[in-house]
């Protein structure tokens, strides 16, 4: 029988809600920048290890509930498995997005591509579910990509998730936020994907349009203390409210945080605020990383407490 999180109660649009969801990506998430170049970004996924069990023994602490929108192929074991089970990748325009035969000999032992191990320790871990974020981290709005390489992408993540790890995977988060292919996505079995807030800047995501203004209007909203972004369920979509911006110097993170404070204490019945960051953002310094995250996790527990808000994952606004 698939496993999943024990279930929350159902209460899909009554009452407030924090969804968070953690993009598991390892090097995947960023092949097309690192390349050929092992050392990119090297330490920070390596410390990915760490950083994942440090997450489920706080989430498991606060009693939050969190969707690990994970890469399937970093349940393969090694490459021969990743070779197997993965597609053909799609004809993309620019060729520095397909996963490269060279990553084999980058990388033999897989450090910073495989770790099923993690995934194991997700599943098992309380209140914790198993989300796709497809099977090689695809691209849905560059150039050359068809409907037939979603479909047979989806369809290999569902099966490495079914088979090793017993579970039916039913929310998605777009890698890069590129949402596209719906009714595709929704013939494998997704139930229910993030998007993106409604300002335009958030759809600039693929890489012609990503520019500096988009980023920098982005991270404006991040820290300006007055916007509200949070919003209810919109079908099979929850819309992203704020990017963890764990990084920031001390006076922007005490802007950052007021920021949530403030959505979490405006929360009205119905609406949803769904915070989203990358295990990898927490390892550049774990300590003070994890320490600003279990913030967070203060916040929405002193919310939660005046019985405000309630913390689900991706799934239980669905299922």
């Amino acid at each position: 029988m698939p496993r999943s999180p024990a279930p929350a109660p159902r209460d899909h649009t009554a009452g407030a809600k924090v969804v968070i969801s953690i993009d598991f990506e390892l090097r995947w998430g960023m092949h097309d920048s690192c390349g050929l170049d092992l050392n990119a970004n090297r330490a920070n996924l390596e410390r990915v290890r760490e950083v994942v069990p440090a997450l489920l023994r706080l989430f498991k602490s606060y009693d939050i509930r969190a969707t690990w929108a994970t890469v399937g192929a970093i349940g393969c074991k090694d490459w021969d498995e990743y070779f197997r089970r993965a597609p053909s990748p799609p004809a993309y325009k620019s060729a520095s997005l397909k996963v490269k035969p060279e990553y084999a000999a980058l990388d033999p032992d897989g450090l910073l591509h495989f770790a099923p191990h993690l995934i194991e320790q997700i599943v098992t871990t309380p209140g914790q579910e198993l989300g796709s974020h497809t099977f090689s981290h695809l691209y849905l709005r560059e150039e050359g990509i068809t409907a037939h390489d979603v479909a047979a992408d989806l369809a290999a993540a569902a099966a490495l998730f079914r088979e090793r790890f017993s579970v039916e995977p039913v929310s998605l988060v777009f890698p890069r936020n590129q949402a596209a292919f719906t009714e595709v996505v929704g013939a494998a079995g997704i139930k229910i994907w993030r998007g993106n807030p409604g300002p335009w800047y958030y759809e600039c995501e693929d890489s012609r349009h990503n520019g500096p203004l988009p980023r920098a209007l982005k991270l404006l909203d991040g820290i300006n203390p007055l916007r509200r972004q949070a919003t209810p369920l919109q079908g099979d979509m929850t819309r992203a409210t704020m990017f963890l911006r764990l990084g920031l110097p001390p006076l922007l993170w005490g802007a950052h945080r007021k920021r949530i404070e403030n959505e979490l204490n405006a929360l009205q019945s119905g609406e949803i605020f769904h915070l989203w960051f990358h295990p990898h953002n927490v390892s550049p310094d774990m300590t003070l990383h994890l320490a600003r995250v279990e913030q967070v996790l203060e916040l929405i527990a002193r919310a939660r407490e005046r019985a405000a808000l309630t913390s689900r994952t991706m799934a239980d606004l669905v299922v």
